[in-house]
């Protein structure tokens, strides 16, 4: 098989593989209308991804996602944070606060959830493990703006940004003085701009060198954030040190 054709057929692979984890179970016809391709190609594709292990054909015909994404999913989203041994910190935060826990890292310009746990208004939540914020959007994502890798001056090059909500900083002015108060509080406050009626507090897990590990944000509806905004951060950061002493290696 050509370099050229190899390509293509991972190409359609990934295109796959997104479409059923996107919608789920699909037919081969279905597929081929997703990604506009000949319906015997859609047939072939389906048929490798079953016998590769990667995904399972049901009764009705439908294809769904193997079981075996579950551990390629967990092994990925433990390589991104090797160091992170703490789970028991982010269930004492999550007790403590009642909220929802995240745990992300930086990656390129995004915030990458590696860690979850659902506090009491979960399901008004829509960052999950593998989930990403732009550097813009959230506790998490302007947090490591501010304390992670990322040059902030640099990435404002490219404001303003598309709105998310009518809460969204956007531009580069308005990104550049929270990097400034984030810096300042040691915490990031998000009100509502990644989704209506949800608020967030993030701070940074920092390193030795003073560098940001992750970002760790707790979550929840509006009403349990805003106005507890001091407090919950010194909880988070108490949190983070343990992460952070946790993660440092042993001489």
């Amino acid at each position: 098989m050509t370099p050229e054709r190899t390509n293509k057929v991972l190409q359609n692979a990934t295109l796959a593989i997104d479409a059923l984890g996107t919608h789920g179970p699909m037919t081969a016809p279905e597929l081929a209308v997703a990604l506009e391709m000949p319906r015997p190609s859609a047939y072939r594709l389906m048929s490798a991804l079953v016998h590769a292990g990667l995904a399972e054909q049901s009764a009705d015909g439908s294809v769904i996602l193997s079981s075996r994404w579950l551990h390629l999913g967990d092994a990925a989203l433990r390589g991104m944070a090797p160091w992170f041994h703490s789970d028991d910190v982010l269930e004492q935060l999550r007790d403590e606060t009642g909220l929802t826990v995240f745990l992300s890292v930086g990656r390129g310009n995004e915030a990458v959830c590696v860690r979850s746990l659902h506090g009491q208004n979960f399901q008004v939540l829509v960052l999950k493990p593998g989930g990403t914020l732009q550097f813009y959007q959230g506790a998490a994502g302007r947090g490591l703006l501010a304390f992670g890798e990322v040059d902030p001056a640099e990435y404002l090059r490219a404001a303003p940004f598309p709105a998310v909500t009518p809460h969204t900083l956007c531009t580069a002015e308005e990104l550049a003085a929270d990097v400034v108060r984030t810096r300042e509080l040691g915490y990031t406050v998000s009100d509502e701009d990644v989704t209506i009626g949800v608020a967030a507090i993030g701070v940074p897990v920092l390193d030795g060198r003073g560098g940001a590990l992750a970002a760790l944000s707790v979550a929840g509806v509006r009403d349990q954030v805003i106005g507890h905004e001091a407090g919950l951060a010194d909880i988070l950061k108490s949190a983070a040190a343990r992460i952070a002493e946790a993660s440092l290696p042993v001489d």
